[in-house]
């Protein structure tokens, strides 16, 4: 099942209307499961779990670049576009690979707590938040100094999101069905119940809002920064990943068992529309300028793309076996697909036509 470093270069079409959607596969490592983009440098970076690597694609010619180790069994990535400093999660070894954008070098490592496995950046206060799910904790690391601290939260934190608005950071808490709410400024901790066994979230920093995915109560719990309030929306069954787009102050959430994805109007806190879907989706993603959504499929090797005004399916992207996780580089639109199972990453974009060519 190993394949080779740098897979041959494959590429596929879907004609739209006034546009074409492309893919192209690169060859990145074994077993890539997240990515993370930078839209300032538009570079790509591809976590390879079982290489203990970073593959870097430039954005511009959609190639791998460069290959950069990390620390044992990387799970997670985030990135400081201000910074341009790139922070790995190496569940393996309970710590964090930092690594200088410019330079392609790490220029640090910082220890974490147990099974550390998400991260996410606040690029105002230049502050790296990591979830420890067997340590029950947050490490805090200091941008600047690369300086680590713990704040204690729920049980069995799987989940991390920055509101970088209000300098609040949020934690999903598989264990103890609730969600921790950090203030960045002083790491005090306040707890939010949720549903049973929250597995994702989400956060929509310019409506102060918070989408915790509930997975065992086939729900999402809205938290509402402003208020302290909190609103539980049903779903479908099973759900495991949710996506915002701040523009439309709307919600995406994806089924696992009924195979749905919800649209959730985050004004009015109610679902909208539960849009059936023909495979088991794995991931999501929203582009917030196009207003579209991108909706992997493990079954099919393929990423659906959606109209978030309509809803309807406007494109199907062939992707490789098990696309695993994606981002988006909504200033270049681009988005980036890591194949779990096929040791590449896909990456999706669009040639737009004039007239004359159709």
């Amino acid at each position: 099942m190993i394949k080779p470093k740098m897979a041959a270069l494959a590429v596929c079409t879907c004609m739209l209307s006034q546009a074409q959607t492309v893919s192209q596969n690169i060859g990145t490592g074994q077993q890539p499961m997240a990515v993370a983009v930078n839209e300032t440098t538009n570079r790509a970076y591809i976590v390879n779990h079982s290489s203990n690597s970073i593959a870097v694609v430039d954005g511009r010619t959609r190639t791998a670049i460069a290959t950069i180790q990390t620390g044992a069994g990387p799970e997670s990535i985030a990135v400081n576009p201000l910074t341009n400093r790139v922070y790995v999660v190496n569940s393996g070894e309970n710590s964090v690979t930092v690594i200088d954008g410019a330079t392609g070098t790490v220029v640090a490592t910082a220890r974490t707590g147990s099974n550390c496995n998400s991260v996410a950046v606040n690029p105002t206060t230049n502050k790296i938040y990591v979830a420890n799910n067997f340590g029950h904790s947050v490490t805090v690391i200091d941008g600047a100094t690369n300086a680590a601290t713990t704040v204690r939260v729920g049980q069995g934190p799987r989940a991390i999101a920055v509101n970088p608005v209000t300098n609040k950071i949020y934690t999903a808490n598989y264990g103890s069905r609730d969600a921790t709410e950090i203030d960045g400024a002083t790491n005090a901790v306040t707890s939010v119940p949720t549903g049973k066994h929250p597995w994702a979230l989400a956060v929509d920093s310019r409506a102060n809002k918070t989408y915790v995915v509930n997975e065992d109560s086939a729900s999402v719990s809205i938290l509402d920064g402003a208020t302290g309030a909190t609103k539980n929306v049903t779903v479908g069954d099973t759900p495991f990943a949710v996506a915002v787009n701040p523009t439309t102050n709307k919600a995406y959430v994806l089924t696992y068992l009924g195979s749905t994805m919800a649209v959730i109007d985050g004004a009015a806190g109610t679902l909208t529309k539960t849009l059936p879907l023909a495979t088991h989706p794995s991931a999501i993603a929203v582009n917030p300028k196009t207003n579209q959504i991108y909706i992997a499929n493990q079954n099919t090797a393929s990423v659906l793309v959606l109209d978030g005004k309509t809803n309807a399916i406007t494109a199907t992207v062939k992707a490789g076996a098990i696309p695993y996780a994606m981002a988006v580089d909504a200033a270049a639109n681009q988005v980036y697909v890591a194949n779990f199972s096929s040791d590449n990453a896909t990456v999706i974009h669009a040639v737009i036509h004039g007239p004359a060519s159709h």
